[in-house]
């Protein structure tokens, strides 16, 4: 396995890499120890990951946790590099993480389970975006990145759901379609403020608008509309539970254009309102 690994950030509460495989034809890796509980966001690509008897498939979209104590090796299933932002935590750290984690007991508790994917959620992908932008930059608030990084492991520990089945998705969706809805979320995360049309994100794979809804909602289990009204109502919530500023402002500078929509979107996601959520 050829890959460019970059040390993002470096905390008590977790290490964060940057995983750019570089890889340009299919094999299979040299078996690794996983050393410490962590979380990988795959950000692009499809690969198997193999541990002791299970074999997944890990493709963009999804988080891959792994316990600590095994060995793995990863198969690339074609030849499109894949990239990841592990996040990797400290014996204590991941105590704190399971103490709150009451739906994850399932996985931490069953010793035949070492590892698991997790489908991300619209919030949790803009999470993980406003975190991966974030160290990137020269000069950062290391408190609000470190906010960001509770809120997302928080959020994916509370999704939990053995019984939940990922997207059935074959071969060739995943190499030629895959790169297109990342391309087309990393559009919207960035853009969620604009008043975005449903062929304007088609044209981004040169899709018919009906063509690329219908894959949209196979690929990402919901609506293009309802992926974005995820981001805004997070980007909202960000907002108003770490600024001051006032309600309506926060609900145009997240792209909704009436504040009765947004008072009763943001209520139905977070049961309560706006102004409540500052009580």
């Amino acid at each position: 396995m050829q890959a460019d690994i970059q040390t993002l950030y470096d905390s008590p509460i977790c290490t964060v890499h940057n995983f750019l495989c570089q890889c340009r034809e299919c094999a299979v890796s040299e078996k690794e120890y996983q050393a410490t509980f962590s979380m990988a966001y795959i950000r692009k690509g499809n690969f198997r990951f193999k541990v002791f008897r299970n074999d997944l498939d890990a493709y963009s979209g999804l988080f891959l946790l792994c316990k600590p104590g095994y060995e793995h090796q990863v198969a690339h299933v074609h030849d499109i590099p894949d990239q990841c932002t592990i996040f990797s935590f400290p014996g204590e750290s991941t105590a704190g993480l399971m103490a709150h984690a009451a739906a994850f007991a399932w996985f931490f508790d069953n010793p035949d389970i070492q590892s698991i994917l997790v489908k991300a959620t619209p919030e949790m992908e803009f999470l993980h975006q406003r975190i991966f932008t974030l160290l990137q930059q020269s000069r950062y608030s290391r408190l609000w990145a470190e906010q960001l990084m509770t809120e997302l492991f928080l959020l994916v520990l509370a999704a939990g759901n053995p019984q939940q089945p990922l997207p059935a998705l074959n071969d060739k969706q995943k190499r030629n379609y895959l790169p297109v809805i990342e391309q087309v979320k990393e559009f919207i995360n960035e853009n969620y403020a604009d008043d975005v049309t449903l062929p304007q994100l088609a044209a981004l794979g040169n899709m018919s608008p009906f063509h690329f809804n219908r894959l949209f909602k196979q690929i990402t289990a919901a609506a293009p509309y309802n992926y974005m009204l995820q981001v805004r109502l997070k980007q909202a919530h960000l907002q108003l539970c770490n600024t001051q500023l006032p309600v309506t402002d926060i609900a145009f500078s997240s792209g909704f254009n009436s504040l009765e929509h947004f008072s009763a979107a943001y209520k139905k996601q977070f049961g309560k309102s706006p102004s409540a959520t500052r009580l």
